[in-house]
């Protein structure tokens, strides 16, 4: 019994996504791989078109009780970046930002999201 090399898994997984893409009206996304021996297993996950993510919904709720502005731009490195979601899962870097020509992702702590999309307060 032989074992996949990792070009295999890549095309492998490539494969996948175009036909995948193809066959159904669905955003199809092929994630991580693990296998054993001549054994592949494929996250895959499948999203009808114009539903919200669990991250997005996520980020509604935990952007007002951090008192965060989801939609002011801020920079880092450079580039201006808007917070896209929240991962409850990641304790450590849960809020995910995204630069606005969609090149870069980023991660971050509670304290680096409340510094850079705190809500203005309004003076009168």
């Amino acid at each position: 019994m032989t074992s996949f090399t990792p070009k295999e898994l890549k095309e492998l997984r490539k494969a996948m996504q175009e036909c995948l893409d193809q066959a159904i009206e669905l955003s199809v996304h092929v994630g991580n791989c693990t296998y054993n021996e001549g054994e592949a297993t494929f996250k895959v996950k499948l999203t009808k078109e114009g539903s919200i993510s669990q991250e997005v919904k996520m980020l509604d709720q935990f952007a007002s009780l951090y008192d965060l502005d989801p939609t002011r731009i801020a920079k880092i490195n450079g580039a201006s970046v808007t917070l896209r979601g929240y991962n409850s899962k990641a304790s450590k870097m849960p809020w995910q930002v995204e630069s606005i020509d969609g090149k870069d992702k980023y991660k971050l702590t509670d304290d680096q999201a409340k510094s850079l999309f705190c809500k203005m307060e309004t003076v009168q």
